[in-house]
């Protein structure tokens, strides 16, 4: 009886490994898609982000490119991309991006209670991406030189959230008190990442640029980006916990494209008392570095 024991022991555990192995990944997919949505803001409280810097694209025209469009509709990597960027886009269907935004009021992660250090914070990716300016340009070009808060949306209603966290008392500094901000916070400046999500999106936004450019000051444009969403893979939007497109976020960037600090949604008071004592530290640590 023993010698039965020892030998089938073996057998059925072999065979549920080969089940688990032989899971259809459609299967994980449908557990994803079957989570309710987000209920409750969750607490950052450790620094996001990327280990290390990442060059998304090489050119705007990268992903498309003809000379690897082979390779793109039948290599394994392309087609490894494509079923996550499917599994993503199941699981985060509009209807559950709205609905977690409705359940936290935007707000899909609380940000953390004050900027996190220099050598412990993670990167923000770079791209390659036009402009208001007309010409494409990278953002590690544009971060290089300022402490940048970055603005980064897909939706009117994320811009209108991102819009909130630049009215303070009587002031808009993202418009019309532009220069006074930077009067406050000379070693800061603000960097718009416009994220259509669909090609219409993306066609319908380029119609509407000579309204966006009477919005801003002319030595802005440089700093607006047109990115298209394929350029931002699901993978690294959820490491930036940017991946409710229905939302707006901040991320505040340091010249070497460290996050040194992150909201999402509509800001309150006290976000907004958070968020501008986080420019005021910086600032100052921005002016030691260059007493240096």
């Amino acid at each position: 009886m023993s010698a039965t024991r020892l030998g089938t022991r073996p057998l059925s555990t072999s065979l549920r490994f080969f089940q688990q192995k032989s899971q259809p990944r459609f299967v994980n997919t449908i557990q994803e898609v079957s989570k309710p949505a987000q209920e409750d803001s969750y607490e950052i409280t450790r620094p996001i982000g990327l280990t290390k810097p990442v060059l998304l694209n090489h050119k705007l025209s990268d992903t498309y490119s003809f000379a690897n469009i082979g390779q793109e509709l039948f290599g394994a990597q392309a087609k490894e991309r494509r079923q996550k960027n499917l599994d993503y886009d199941i699981k985060h269907s509009p209807i559950y991006d709205i609905k977690s935004f409705q359940n936290t009021k935007g707000k899909i992660f609380k940000p953390p209670i004050s900027w996190f250090k220099q050598d412990k914070s993670l990167c923000f990716p770079d791209f390659i991406a036009k402009t208001l300016t007309g010409k494409s340009n990278s953002l590690y070009d544009v971060l290089n030189k300022k402490y940048s808060i970055v603005r980064l949306y897909s939706t009117v209603i994320g811009e209108k959230c991102t819009n909130s966290y630049f009215k303070v008392g009587e002031e808009d500094y993202y418009t019309t008190d532009y220069g006074k901000f930077i009067e406050k916070f000379p070693n800061f400046q603000i960097v718009d990442v416009n994220m259509p999500s669909s090609w219409l999106k993306g066609f319908i936004l380029n119609l509407s640029l000579s309204n966006l450019r009477k919005m801003i000051s002319p030595e802005r444009y440089k700093n607006y980006f047109i990115l298209p969403l394929h350029i931002l893979p699901p993978e690294i939007r959820e490491q930036l916990h940017c991946d409710n497109q229905t939302s707006g976020y901040i991320y505040i960037l340091d010249p070497n494209g460290k996050i040194r600090w992150a909201t999402s949604g509509y800001s309150t008071p006290d976000d907004l008392q958070l968020m501008w004592k986080v420019v005021g530290g910086l600032e100052k640590e921005a002016a030691q570095r260059r007493r240096r």
